[in-house]
């Protein structure tokens, strides 16, 4: 770590808890405050769907947007434009390596942008092998991959799941899906394995805007080996720990368990930004009274687990139903917005086996839960598959739902609300 970048992390949590609970969540916050002088080498690649389905409009607003995307690089930043069809197509600089982004390779990558026809297929898994090897020419940069689709996974899946496992920690990854003909499981998917988001841009006309974000951000990271270190004692084990915010993510594929008690968890990289992580942990439940260390909590970084910050959780058994009946407000809205999600995805289900009356009970449920942590952009999106009276919970199905409007809700639900940092009483 070094003099301009601070790390902090923050543990939210009720130590008090009823005899014979063995569970105990607790939120972590991290934030990380950089300036311009602390800023890493990076190295982009943006990939671009060239399937048949991407003709017209959707293939020249994927130009537009890459092309964009090329002002929002740093001039010290390397990067590269792949074309994907069955084959991965390096259209620049096109030697199996990155260009650095001065004006020159830039102007260079935009006219190579234009000349992109239209291929076949969609191996989306031999286009991010292929952006692999060309991040491996820059070792020492924090790799990102801007991915777009339109289409569903052409590849077996065997050959898909080794392209995937080759390309393990080597980059973070956002994927975006446009029309309505794509998988939004298969980008969950990528989004998680490669811990970044997953994105579904229903007006072609927003895309540039989208591709300059998140190429700006990418450009922004200072650091790319910061993991999470959970310690426990020797009868309490975790149960899980996902990311809360901004997004949804679960982080047990990334979990290292470096002995019985220890367990590292790597992050994706770091610039100015906050995050916050559930962590869930299980043991016996001691006498009522005990005070126990239940986690010990570590921010690490680098090959020797340089410790940046540190916090503590604890569990206390009490009788006291003032005390063990509390719920930190952390805890209370993003389980929330965890079971929130879980009944999106059952409504969603549901929805396309046509058990319409099911649907709605969970949608209800969910529009609710949206309500209450706060989640208004949400909220928007469950509006738009259902008619919601907020007075009674009840819910009734819209007529002409779309393709858009699911796909809409199912990514939507990724994205969270920051919590508050009060307490509220269990009722």
């Amino acid at each position: 770590m070094t003099d301009t970048t601070a790390f902090t992390l923050t543990a939210d949590q009720n130590k008090y808890v009823p005899p014979g609970t063995a569970e105990m969540a607790a939120v972590l916050s991290v934030d990380c405050r950089t300036t311009e002088t602390a800023a890493a080498e990076v190295a982009e690649v943006i990939v671009i769907d060239r399937s048949p389905s991407m003709g017209g409009p959707k293939l020249a607003e994927a130009k537009r947007a890459a092309k964009a995307a090329l002002d929002a690089l740093r001039e010290d930043a390397h990067f590269a434009i792949v074309a994907g069809g069955h084959d991965a197509t390096q259209l620049y600089p096109g030697d199996g390596g990155l260009a650095t982004a001065e004006a020159k390779h830039r102007k260079a990558a935009a006219l190579a942008i234009d000349k992109m026809t239209l291929g076949n297929l969609t191996y989306t898994g031999v286009w991010l092998r292929c952006a692999a090897d060309l991040l491996a020419t820059r070792p020492g940069a924090i790799g990102h991959v801007l991915l777009l689709t339109d289409g569903m996974v052409n590849q077996d899946d065997r050959s898909y799941n080794a392209d995937l496992a080759y390309c393990e920690g080597k980059f973070a990854c956002d994927a975006v899906g446009i029309g309505i003909d794509w998988d939004p499981d298969q980008l969950k998917q990528i989004a998680d394995r490669f811990q970044g988001t997953r994105a579904f841009i229903e007006d072609l006309a927003d895309l540039t805007d989208y591709f300059t974000e998140v190429c700006g951000k990418a450009m922004g990271k200072a650091f790319g080996d910061v993991a999470i270190l959970v310690k426990t004692p020797a009868d309490v084990a975790i149960a899980s720990l996902r990311q809360v915010y901004p997004t949804l993510q679960d982080l047990a594929g990334h979990r290292r368990d470096l002995d019985g008690r220890t367990a590292l968890f790597p992050l994706a990289a770091w610039g100015n930004e906050s995050r916050e992580y559930m962590l869930d942990v299980t043991g016996p439940a001691w006498r009522v009274g005990e005070e126990i260390r239940a986690a010990q909590v570590l921010l690490v970084r680098g090959p020797d687990n340089e410790v940046l910050a540190r916090a503590n959780l604890l569990m206390c058994w009490t009788d006291d139903p003032v005390l063990n009946t509390e719920v930190n407000a952390k805890v209370a809205v993003h389980t929330g917005q965890v079971q929130l999600a879980e009944e999106v995805r059952t409504g969603l289900a549901a929805l396309r086996s046509g058990d319409a009356p099911t649907a709605t009970q969970h949608f209800a449920t969910a529009r609710t839960l949206a309500e209450q942590a706060g989640n208004q952009a949400t909220a928007r999106l469950i509006d738009r598959i259902i008619d919601f009276d907020p007075g009674t919970g009840t819910a009734r199905l819209k007529q002409g739902i779309t393709e858009a409007d699911r796909l809409q809700l199912d990514v939507g639900t990724d994205v969270t609300v920051r919590t508050p940092t009060t307490r509220t009483e269990l009722t």
